[in-house]
């Protein structure tokens, strides 16, 4: 069971991290397009800068996603460091607690919302505004996915392969070995 979950959250994790990947090539394509086109052209477009906006709002989204799996919110680094080390383990669930009932939130209220402006559409690319409000409940929803799955597979990061420079300076295995 929880290697299943461990898996499938990676899997999550993964997919989440390409699609923000390619969302971010898009945002710089579009604001490369927009600089060059103002200032080789003399013209811009209307619509890059609404795109590019939706477009980091979804990123931020999925980004969060991947964010959960591999343990880089920035609070829960913070607060683990003040506990010992048998007490982490508590302190990450009890943020991810607190994570979850902040995503429950958010779906409920953004859901509505999503609904609400369907029928709506951006005023300079035309984009029904379904789209950019989606990313709410489809975000906080894939959020929760991943907390579960976190919780279930113990809150194990994918170290697999992965080094980091320690306070030496040298590259270190995450898994404890040397370089």
């Amino acid at each position: 069971m929880r290697r299943t979950a461990l898996m499938a959250a990676r899997g999550l994790a993964r997919s989440t991290e390409i699609s923000a990947a390619l969302l971010m090539i898009t945002v710089t394509l579009l604001n490369l397009m927009q600089v060059g086109g103002r200032y080789f052209f003399s013209t811009g477009f209307s619509w890059t800068e609404e795109v590019m906006r939706y477009a980091m709002i979804w990123l931020m989204m999925l980004g969060s996603v991947a964010c959960i799996f591999r343990v880089e919110h920035m609070g829960i680094e913070a607060l683990e460091g003040l506990v010992p080390d048998d007490y982490a383990r508590y302190v990450k669930s009890a943020l991810y607690t607190v994570a979850a009932v902040f995503c429950v939130i958010i779906l409920y209220y953004g859901l509505p919302l999503t609904l609400r402006n369907a029928a709506q559409t951006a005023p300079a690319s035309g984009i029904p505004m379904i789209i950019p409000y989606a990313a709410l409940p489809v975000g906080s929803a894939l959020m929760l996915v991943q907390i579960a799955l976190s919780w279930v597979s113990g809150f194990e990061p994918d170290t697999h392969g992965t080094t980091s420079i320690n306070a030496l300076g040298t590259d270190t295995e995450l898994n404890g070995s040397s370089k």
